[in-house]
């Protein structure tokens, strides 16, 4: 069985019994298809990956056009599903930093149960807000090396640093505005009754 050889410069399969083969003093060995890619690769130092009718030029040219579509579909909205891909790994139950809970204690309580205390902590590490900001802290902590996993250790430097501090105030802040709302609406609905209670009693 003839042995398929292809030409050093264009890429295309050589026939049998045809070709031409130049070897050069250091031994290296070339096969041209013909005397036009002899010369373009020899006498005019043309080089193939940059020679538009040859086959390297093509693979290069096609190479880059599938890259292109594959960013174009890895790419998340906004970031959001390189977001989503890292586990975070965080305090829960007992575990909870003390400092987190006296404040979501201080702001959204006072004496808040210890149910209600961990609902308020798992709204927040479960913010679309507390990952990007942690995430991205991680990455300019890691710099350049990819990131799948931030433990506990990261989440507790986390929180104690400027964006960590940032983050969880902005969420309190938030939290607050609902819980301040639920609070004005909670009496107007307790004093409705009152009133009508009062009346039946001067009635009898």
């Amino acid at each position: 069985m003839p042995v398929r050889r292809s030409c050093s410069f264009c890429g295309n399969e050589i026939e049998p019994g045809t070709g031409k083969m130049f070897i050069r003093k250091d031994g290296t060995v070339f096969l041209f298809c013909s005397h036009k890619c002899q010369s373009n690769m020899l006498k005019l130092g043309r080089v193939p990956r940059r020679t538009p009718w040859t086959q390297a030029f093509r693979r290069a040219a096609g190479r880059v056009v599938v890259e292109e579509a594959v960013v174009a579909e890895e790419a998340p909205a906004a970031g959001e599903g390189l977001v989503a891909e890292i586990k975070i790994e965080t305090p829960k139950g007992k575990d909870i930093p003390v400092d987190l809970a006296d404040l979501i204690d201080r702001r959204l309580g006072p004496d808040l149960p210890r149910g209600e205390l961990e609902k308020h902590y798992a709204s927040f590490v479960g913010s679309e807000s507390f990952r990007t900001s942690i995430v991205g802290w991680a990455k300019k902590k890691h710099g350049a090396s990819p990131i799948s996993h931030i433990e506990r250790a990261e989440f507790l430097a986390w929180k104690d640093s400027p964006e960590g501090r940032r983050a969880f105030k902005s969420w309190l802040d938030r939290a607050w505005q609902t819980v301040k709302g639920r609070k004005r609406e909670a009496p107007e609905e307790e004093e409705a009754p009152a009133p009508t209670a009062k009346k039946a009693k001067k009635g009898a």
